[in-house]
């Protein structure tokens, strides 16, 4: 071994200290104007590679030549780059004023990003600290009440449970109303939104920033998928600095927030017994002769107190070079239904490199698993009803029986002959039955960004997501009904595969000392690939193995398995010219051909065009300094829905089983479908006009939209007439085609206002508000006929929705409800005045349109009191008009016991003389459908930032919070943000035995290092 000279050696560390000598550790503390620390603030030498950013207290620390002056440069996103010259060693003290005279903040926006100044589209941004307020499973339930002209919409109170955003209002019947999502530049849609929640697999303390494109301007640019708006969503990246750790923990309690005021023992006996009485009917022969002893409350047996776990851990960083952002997060929600809840792991791991001066890459990778156990919800056909649904038979479940029985087996809910059948025991349901979804999924992509020339830029990227579910059931074999004494399991997998090729080139250049101009134009491939397999089996000897071997059953149906592929091929192209930062003007265009369509329809344009004129900028302006930002926007423009399912244009056939005459046995047949050459996009041209204000240096800032939405060539199932056969399933009857049948037309009007009252050092004061209004019309069906929302023969939904010219989509359409006469029995408006044995008849030709599910206004806003370490933040928000289909009411207060179960208390005041009569005209009307207005206390949460002497410890802010806390309605069922059959049904404004929300109180800090 060849030994380094001494001499070389001592050489080598006065070099190493010579360069120590020569730097200096300087420190200091960034604030804004009032003095509040400001975090995430780059700090760099000028002239050099030498940066670092503040940490979450504004101090910051950087090594600097240690003789001479020292300039050092300020910068962050909303406020003014300041230079810094010093030329000492103590710690430093940099304010930074707000820039918003500029309007500098940065929203995402479709292949790019604008100056929140520029814009000349409707575009709604939401910051991820914002969104880090609320413990919540999926990012759209921390966008609630905080955007206007954005519905967020609650399918169920199940955790991990859909979530659904309606963009100002529906325009669609069969081709789908939620919008695209944008990951990271992958745009999908988010699929099931009644069952499994797929934006739930990501973890939203991982996100940057949410935006809400609304109307053409900003939507036309991802063209024929942007009809329902686009949701934006970028995740976070590291910044240059020390590292950053940051550990986030919190856990709470959740409670029922209602319960539902349900008959005991004594008041179902009674009532049952009048029933008899008043209808003139001998008691059955096992009434009991006496009120029974057992009195449950099955509210109280299956709802539970159930706790939430929330944890996630962060660590970022880097150079001027290399950043890097890496994650990993763990949810565990309990429902508060015995053994439903969520769980979710997740990973991230975000990198920026800059590997040149003329490349960088940016990585974006998360893998993430989610277990739901749910609570059998109602499917609305007839094998899962009402009753046969987990929440059904807590509310139906009889009072006189006990839980269990004396020898520990599980009590039958319905004892008595004169009963029905289709209730379980409730308890037995949660926690005997497997009901679970196993979701995983592994997102990610690399955008590879050379710089070709100044000001010009190309951009490649590559996506892909693996999105996989595992659907396991099993009704155990002591549900007499769902398990049928025998067991009855299902599974199901279901893999889907997407990949997305882009590449698009972008140019700047200021054209002149006045004009500006920006230009993009590119391809996209985006190819998707969906796997199905649904098993069937039941006779089990046990429940041991539950869905887990199905060679075990004595009876098995034939698997169901599908493969759905589809594509989508893109140019696109924008172009933005900015004068004098006064006068904006903005076009784009996309061709897409989509696979989904027909051989004559597969490629639609979708253009836009868009202006603004910020006026605060002209000269004749400058007198009015209090005006700081005044700009008037107008946009034109089309985009359109594919949301169809692949494959429904073309003449296909299935396999059926069918009978060739007695005694011939079951032969396989082959069912045509029926093809529709002509089948194309649904196209929604969109005119928005709009206001932008700010006053006071932007302390008071208000802005307006109006918009008309008008959509043509509606896509729904056509029946036809019975001389075109029998199709294969395209629809769920016979005879049944998908075409292009009609217009919808929404016109609407958005505020956003917001207010920064007081702002000094001890003291901030602000507050945020949102308010929307959508009028949704129907201008034209195929013929102008009524189309019918309900699904099929099997539909056991209770939604007596129609879609009819000059009235919103899917009114509801039902008789009456009169009063009662003086037996107590049920009145209804006869239209054609028809009669049998003296009474009205009342039928399917009485009906008439008796309310609508949307509301009218939709509102929101976000108080923020900051006191020196204390700040006091809440999210209140409501809706206005809009009427709920109360399927609950409907079954729970029906007078007759005869297959029947227990009922709600109100029962005693809709039939205060029960009776056989009353019973026969019990049925759907407006007496069912309730107001859905509300008032709700979203979130409230207090911040406290414990004062720190550590060096290790950079930030500790502890907190109390809780969601739901205050509701105000006059709805009488769990909870008015409720709608069983949301996502892309037709069936709206229902509360079929959903799933009801809760009560939640949190308790968590954040520590930063």
């Amino acid at each position: 071994m060849r030994l380094i000279p001494l001499p070389v050696i001592m050489v080598l560390l006065l070099t190493a200290l010579s360069t120590y000598a020569q730097n200096k550790r300087l420190t200091g503390k960034v604030t804004s104007t009032d003095k509040q620390p400001l975090a995430g603030v780059s700090i760099q030498l000028k002239g050099s590679s030498v940066v670092t950013t503040s940490a979450d207290n504004g101090s910051f620390s950087l090594s600097v030549p240690a003789t001479g002056s020292t300039v050092l440069v300020f910068s962050s996103v909303g406020y003014e780059t300041k230079e810094v010259t010093t030329a000492g060693d103590g710690p430093i003290e940099v304010q930074l004023k707000g820039d918003a005279k500029s309007l500098t903040d940065v929203v995402v926006v479709g292949y790019g990003t604008q100056r929140k100044s520029d814009l000349t589209g409707s575009v709604s941004s939401l910051r991820g600290d914002k969104l880090r307020e609320m413990p919540v499973v999926s990012v759209e339930q921390a966008m609630s009440g905080r955007m206007p002209g954005v519905q967020v919409q609650q399918t169920s109170g199940q955790p991990g449970a859909g979530i659904s955003i309606r963009i100002r209002g529906v325009s669609s019947i069969a081709g789908g109303n939620e919008p695209l999502y944008v990951i990271d530049g992958l745009p999908q849609f988010n699929d099931d939104v009644r069952g499994v929640n797929g934006l739930a697999t990501i973890n939203p303390s991982d996100i940057e920033s949410i935006e809400v494109l609304k109307d053409a301007a900003a939507t036309a640019i991802y063209g024929s998928r942007g009809a329902n708006g686009v949701v934006m969503v970028t995740t976070r990246s590291g910044k240059a600095g020390v590292p950053r750790v940051v550990f986030d923990h919190s856990v709470g309690i959740q409670k029922l927030r209602k319960k539902l005021d349900m008959m005991n023992s004594e008041e179902w006996y009674n009532y049952t017994k009048a029933y008899y009485t008043n209808s003139g009917l001998a008691l059955p022969g096992d009434f009991p002769a006496t009120v029974p002893a057992a009195n449950t409350d099955w509210q109280d047996e299956t709802f539970r107190t159930a706790l939430l776990l929330n944890n996630s851990i962060s660590v970022s960083g880097g150079n001027e070079k290399s950043r890097y952002y890496v994650s990993g997060g763990y949810f565990d929600q309990q429902g508060i239904v015995r053994n439903s809840g969520y769980k979710r792991g997740s990973l991230r791991v975000n990198l920026d490199n800059r590997l040149s001066d003329y490349f960088s890459l940016a990585t974006r990778l998360t893998v993430s698993r989610g277990v739901q156990d749910g609570f059998s919800p109602s499917q609305g056909d007839n094998t899962r009803n009402f009753g046969k649904s987990g929440m059904g038979s807590v509310l139906r479940a009889l009072p006189v029986v006990p839980v269990r029985n004396p020898d520990g087996t599980y009590a039958d809910v319905t004892p008595y002959g004169f009963n029905g059948i289709d209730a379980e025991n409730p308890v037995a349901l949660a926690e005997e039955t497997l009901d679970r979804n196993t979701t995983t999924r592994i997102q990610g992509g690399i955008d590879l960004k050379a710089t070709i020339a100044k000001g010009l830029t190309n951009t490649t990227r590559v996506s892909g997501d693996y999105y996989q579910i595992r659907r396991d059931l099993y009704f155990p074999r002591i549900l007499p009904r769902l398990g049928q004494a025998a067991g009855v399991a299902e599974l199901g997998n279901y893999d889907k595969t997407s990949v997305l090729l882009e590449d698009f080139l972008e140019y700047k250049k200021d054209l002149t000392q006045d004009i500006a101009l920006e230009a993009i134009a590119g391809m996209s491939y985006q190819h998707e690939r969906l796997n199905t397999t649904d098993l069937l089996a039941s006779g089990f000897v046990n429940d041991d193995l539950k869905n887990y071997s199905f060679s075990s059953a004595t009876t098995v149906s034939k698997p169901v398995t599908t493969l759905i592929e589809n594509t989508i091929i893109s140019a696109f192209g924008r172009v933005r010219f900015n004068v004098r930062d006064r006068y904006l003007v903005s076009a784009s265009i996309r061709r897409d051909g989509a696979s989904v369509f027909a051989e004559n329809n597969k490629y639609g344009v979708f253009p836009s065009v868009s202006a603004a004129w910020r006026i605060s900028e002209e000269n004749f302006m400058q007198q009015f300094h209090w005006i700081s930002n005044l700009k008037i926007r107008g946009s034109w423009g089309e985009s359109g829905n594919p949301a169809i399912r692949p494959y429904q244009s073309l003449l296909l056939g299935r396999a059926v089983n069918t009978s060739q005459g007695a005694g011939t046995g079951i032969v396989v047949g082959l069912a045509p479908t029926f093809p529709n050459p002509n089948l194309k996009w649904e196209t929604t041209a969109q005119t928005n006009v709009g206001l932008d204000l700010g006053l006071l240096n932007e302390r008071i800032r208000f802005s307006f939209d109006y918009y008309v939405k008008k959509t043509k060539d509606l896509l729904a199932l056509v029946q036809l007439p019975p001389s075109g056969g029998v199709g294969a399933g395209v629809g769920t009857g016979a005879s049944q085609i998908i075409d292009n049948v009609g217009e919808v037309e929404n016109k609407g009007w958005e505020i956003g206002a917001g207010a920064t009252i007081l702002n000094n050092e001890d003291w901030t004061v602000s507050i945020d508000l949102n308010f929307s209004g959508n009028k949704n019309k129907v201008l034209k069906t195929l013929d102008n006929k009524d189309v019918p929302t309900q699904t099929g023969g099997d539909d056991a939904s209770g939604a007596v929705s129609i879609i009819r010219p000059g009235y919103p989509l899917s009114v509801f359409y039902a008789p009456k409800f009169t009063g009662l006469d003086k037996d107590g029995v049920p009145t209804y408006q006869n239209l054609n005045g028809d009669s049998s044995n003296g009474r009205p008849v009342i039928n399917g030709s009485d009906n008439q349109i008796i309310g609508s599910p949307y509301p009218d206004l939709t509102y929101g806003f976000t108080p923020t009191i900051r006191y020196k370490r204390f700040t006091l933040s809440s999210v209140w928000a409501g809706v206005s008009g809009g009427v709920i289909n109360n399927r609950n009411l409907v079954e729970l207060t029906n007078p007759s016991p005869v297959n029947q179960f227990n009922k709600l208390r109100a029962a005693l005041d809709y039939y205060p003389r029960p009776s056989q009569t009353a019973a026969n005209e019990h049925r759907t009307s407006d007496r069912y459908l309730e107001d859905g207005s509300f008032f709700r206390l979203r979130n409230i949460r207090l911040d406290y930032q414990v004062p720190l002497n550590s060096k290790a410890i950079k930030n500790l802010n502890v907190y109390v919070s809780a969601q739901n806390l205050l509701t105000w309605t006059n709805y009488s069922g769990f909870d008015p943000e409720v709608n069983s059959f949301n996502g892309n049904d037709r069936r709206q404004g229902v509360d079929l035995a959903a799933y009801p929300s809760s009560k939640t109180f949190n308790l968590g800090f954040s520590l930063t290092f």
